[in-house]
């Protein structure tokens, strides 16, 4: 039987991409269903009838909305991943995989870098605490379907994500993203500065949201069902991510001013990356100066 692949979220960061990397699919954004109300997603799958859910959709903003916002971000992404997951299974979808984040993992860890087996041993960092949870739920759902009605059911939890369909602004953007967008806006408008958040001292791994869709759609091809970590062995401070920026989008010139009275989020939460590169070791990820710089000529423009 030809599969029938159904994206959520398919409008967003990893969609736009996994769009290049599947066009046959089904791809549905928020404009097309609402997915916290269970009478449209069960209205989606009488639509589309797929055999195949790649699970995008989520609410997702910066550390600064998610502080605003903690009930939305805590009930959406509930509300969003039950129905879709539950609907999947009440439809004999043969696979469902579900994208995560590596907020999920705990905030006070025992060791670094994080394995997917240390999911539960601590509450997640605070300040995204309700996404985080959220997102956690999600894992612990494709667990326990698999464990009492034998699916074979599945979740990815990759890193910090960035890439060109982001949502370049402080409030729904990710932190590259965000940063490529300053060094533009002070560029035109020939400022000296740019603001981050903090003192530029926690350590993040980002990886392009390109590289995510061509794992998922390799895990389609290879008939591969993994819950694991995805994420570049790229792993640095926010403050050295900064001043690779300036220097592949040419404004060596701009100073990085910080600000204490924002939060830093996580300090640390680098991700384990065995399982991932054990089965993707063919797959050669984009370096993070490479990136940012393709982004920049892009939008620059």
């Amino acid at each position: 039987m030809k599969n029938k692949i159904l994206v959520t979220g398919g409008t967003g960061l990893i969609g736009k991409y996994l769009q290049k990397e599947m066009p046959n699919a089904t791809y549905v954004g928020s404009s097309d269903y609402n997915l916290t109300k269970n009478d449209q997603v069960i209205k989606m799958f009488q639509d589309i009838k797929p055999n195949i859910v790649i699970h995008l959709a989520a609410l997702v903003g910066g550390v600064h909305h998610n502080i605003e916002e903690p009930v939305k971000y805590f009930e959406e992404n509930v509300l969003m991943n039950t129905f879709v997951l539950r609907e999947s299974y009440k439809f004999n979808v043969k696979r469902f995989t579900g994208i995560l984040s590596s907020c999920i993992y705990p905030d006070k860890i025992s060791s670094y870098p994080i394995k997917e087996d240390q999911l539960i041993e601590g509450a997640p960092h605070q300040d995204l605490f309700s996404y985080s949870y959220a997102k956690r739920c999600l894992a612990i759902q494709v667990d326990m379907y698999n464990k009492k009605y034998k699916t074979n059911y599945n979740y990815l939890i990759p890193c910090n994500l960035y890439g060109e369909f982001d949502k370049f602004d402080q409030i729904r953007g990710h932190f590259v993203g965000a940063l490529i967008h300053k060094i533009i806006t002070a560029k035109k408008s020939k400022l000296n500065s740019i603001e981050l958040f903090g003192d530029g001292k926690p350590l993040r791994q980002f990886m392009h949201a390109r590289d995510v869709a061509k794992v998922i759609c390799t895990m389609i091809q290879e008939n591969k069902y993994l819950n694991m970590n995805i994420a570049t062995a790229e792993n640095y401070s926010v403050d050295k991510i900064a001043k690779i920026a300036l220097k592949v989008c040419d404004a060596e010139h701009l100073e990085i001013k910080y600000n204490p009275e924002r939060p830093n989020g996580q300090m640390r939460k680098d991700i384990d990356t065995s399982i991932f590169e054990k089965n993707f070791s063919n797959l050669k990820l984009i370096c993070l100066s490479d990136g940012i710089k393709e982004i920049y000529k892009k939008l620059k423009k």
